[in-house]
């Protein structure tokens, strides 16, 4: 507990999932945690269920697909903190198709939230982490982001790109002690997303969210002078630390 005490988290996608388990896991380390997230109802009750716990946390609709929401999420928590720590791209969507069922909308849809959405989140934070010369990002990649899988056209391009924005992201920031890696949940785990997309026999070994976020919370801790430019396996990881005591 507290290992984030006084840091500003911004976790988007919180609303589900590993955004809403990585919320927690900042919340419950001390963390100020604003999760943002195009589906509100679900993201306020999460943030509320947080708060009413005793933690601090704060519900900001977010759609990834208007940059003018992400100027305004940016604003709000800048007006209200006067700085950012951590940055969690969680957020992510996939649609299945080969490539000649694959709509042009259907990418547009998938770069742009999975991609340019990190994009505009990046820009939008990265001069108040440059100011204060520290700052945590981390994307959320996939193995889709390393090796091709035929009926994820879209969303491979996405997690490739996500890759390749990443590592010049890190190169571009770490003069200012600012961390940048990509971290996959290496496990299969269950989400919204997982709940379309696994067969059967996937679902029967997959993992609570909640079992990964260890590696999340580490990351948080990091400048460019520790774990940075990195592919984090996030089960790897978080099994490491629970073995060393770090974390439960």
């Amino acid at each position: 507990m507290n290992k984030l005490s006084g840091k500003v988290a911004v976790v988007t996608g919180a609303a589900r999932g590993i955004g809403r388990a990585v919320a927690r896991a900042f919340a419950l380390e001390g963390a100020m945690v604003y999760g943002a997230d195009r589906e509100v109802s679900e993201l306020e009750f999460e943030m509320n269920a947080l708060r009413e716990s005793g933690w601090t946390a704060q519900a900001v609709a977010l759609d990834l697909l208007k940059p003018d929401s992400v100027a305004a999420l940016a604003k709000t928590v800048l007006e209200q903190q006067g700085r950012i720590d951590i940055l969690a791209n969680v957020a992510g969507v996939i649609i299945e198709k080969h490539l000649v069922d694959t709509t042009l909308e259907e990418w547009d849809t998938i770069l742009n939230i999975n991609l340019r959405g990190v994009f505009l989140m990046c820009k939008a934070f990265a001069p108040s982490m440059k100011h204060a010369e520290s700052g945590s990002i981390m994307n959320v990649s996939s193995r889709a982001g390393v090796m091709g899988f035929a009926n994820e056209i879209a969303y491979c391009a996405s997690k490739f790109g996500l890759e390749g924005l990443s590592r010049a992201i890190a190169k571009d920031l770490e003069v200012y002690g600012i961390a940048v890696n990509t971290i996959t949940p290496g496990v299969p785990t269950q989400t919204s997303m997982s709940m379309q997309t696994y067969s059967e026999e996937t679902k029967k070994i997959w993992k609570d969210p909640i079992l990964i976020t260890p590696a999340f919370v580490e990351l948080a801790l990091q400048s460019s002078s520790g774990i940075h430019d990195q592919y984090v396996n996030a089960w790897q990881r978080s099994e490491e630390l629970r073995a060393a005591g770090w974390a439960t």
